[in-house]
């Protein structure tokens, strides 16, 4: 009884790894490798954090950098990971973790993060994102870089830019 009790706590402390359809609407470039499968979908809720800096090429020109991330990834209502480091998403229960390497964009739309297709990187072999190969960034809503308000008398200025988004977490298939 106490086994079957602790297993079962165990499972629902982790994200429904049940069957995960890929999003809709990714272009072919955005599409995993035919050897993975979407393993989880976590919505992620927070925002995009922007300095004002001087640009590194053009003298006199000012412009936002994006510095960090401040996001909550959520499995339902339930928070189950952050994302507080620029493409490294943290579990929330096991501190597992993976790092995704940008390999493609697909624009979003005025306003809107691109859409991503990243290579998962991830730490360690056992937690939630054990396994990850690769992941998407999807559905974004927000999140792009402020188009005014950077000059001269701004550098250093933080602009916190609101987003949304879903996150497709990829294992290879079987």
């Amino acid at each position: 009884m106490i086994r079957t009790c602790a297993v079962a706590a165990c499972c629902l402390a982790l994200p429904a790894l049940g069957a995960v359809a890929e999003p809709a609407g990714v272009s072919p470039t955005l599409r995993a490798a035919p050897g993975e499968a979407p393993a989880m979908m976590l919505n992620a809720s927070g925002a995009q954090i922007y300095t004002c800096m001087p640009s590194p090429t053009q003298a006199g020109a000012y412009g936002w950098v994006s510095t960090a991330p401040d996001a909550t990834l959520y499995d339902g209502t339930r928070g189950v990971a952050r994302l507080a480091t620029t493409d490294h998403w943290e579990s929330l229960d096991d501190r597992s973790s993976v790092s995704g390497i940008p390999m493609r964009l697909q624009a979003a739309g005025a306003g809107n993060m691109p859409w991503a297709l990243m290579r998962g990187v991830p730490v360690g072999e056992s937690g939630m994102f054990a396994g990850v190969t690769s992941i998407q960034r999807v559905n974004t809503q927000g999140g792009a870089a402020p188009t005014a308000g950077c000059d001269e008398m701004h550098v250093g200025t933080e602009a916190r830019v609101d987003f949304t988004a879903d996150y497709y977490f990829y294992k290879p298939a079987g």
